[in-house]
């Protein structure tokens, strides 16, 4: 008999301890998991307007409105959107992201956006990246106009400002909704049609703070709501002197209707 190689040996041992070894590479099952190209499916709540196409804003474009943090065009080709750029601001984008990242809670919890404009998605520019916004606007096409507009220029429309005033604070504060920068220019009041009217918040939606935590308890968040709320409304008072915007119309919460700081002590 001719002699076995001290090789072949080993291996005739490993197969009959170990069967499995034997099997060529080729055959044997593949213990990787398949890949899946297929992308996760989005929550159908969540608007996905997110374009990949370059929208160019020429110089001709329509500025709807120009902040801080922020400019705001007419897109140029659905006049029911609006872009949004980041200024040069340093704070800037990163409002802009915390705008985003808030929102998208909003759509995951389905939250009530009756009296908002709601955010619809990202979008390029050929000034650079924007987001896209619901277009407010009235029934003639025009775009609404604010709420320190009408107070400032239309004094006979204080009374029924305030209703809608009142309606939009009970909403805030019944839908757990924050606003960072409550402001009578971040507010417009829209006609629509027949004689149906809203006030929309356009813009400051969100808690833009490090520390959120205790927004995850109803009952801090409603505080922080109404504090916001009802300094708001002293700002507005402050603002439109002439204006008739009663505190025990407007007031969310128990606050005093006397602002403490005001009131002369006895000594």
């Amino acid at each position: 008999h001719a002699s076995i190689h001290p090789a072949e040996k080993v291996t005739k041992q490993s197969r009959k301890n170990n069967p499995v070894s034997s099997t060529p590479l080729s055959t044997r099952p593949s213990r990787t998991r398949p890949i899946n190209f297929n992308p996760p499916p989005s929550h159908p709540e969540v608007i996905a307007m997110v374009t990949h196409n370059l929208i160019n804003l020429s110089s001709d474009c329509q500025t709807i409105g120009e902040g801080l943090f922020c400019t705001c065009y007419l897109h140029p080709e659905d006049n029911s959107v609006c872009i949004k750029l980041p200024t040069t601001h340093k704070k800037a984008r990163k409002r802009q992201k915390a705008d985003e990242a808030y929102y998208r809670k909003l759509h995951k919890t389905k939250a009530d956006l009756t009296y908002i404009s709601d955010y619809l998605g990202s979008c390029q520019t050929s000034l650079g990246p924007g987001h896209l916004y619901q277009y407010i606007k009235d029934e003639n096409g025009k775009t609404s106009k604010t709420l320190n507009h009408y107070l400032a220029n239309y004094p006979q429309e204080t009374e029924e400002l305030c209703t809608h005033l009142a309606k939009l604070g009970r909403y805030l504060l019944e839908n757990h909704i924050l606003v960072s920068d409550l402001h009578g220019n971040n507010i417009v009041f829209q006609h629509l049609s027949g004689n149906s009217k809203k006030l929309m918040i356009v813009d400051g939606i969100g808690d833009r703070v490090i520390f959120t935590a205790p927004n995850f308890f109803k009952s801090i968040k409603a505080g922080k709501i109404i504090r916001r709320w009802n300094k708001f409304i002293r700002r507005l008072q402050a603002d439109h002197p002439s204006a008739p915007l009663p505190k025990e119309q407007l007031y969310l919460g128990n606050e005093p209707l006397t602002d403490p700081t005001t009131v002369n002590r006895a000594h």
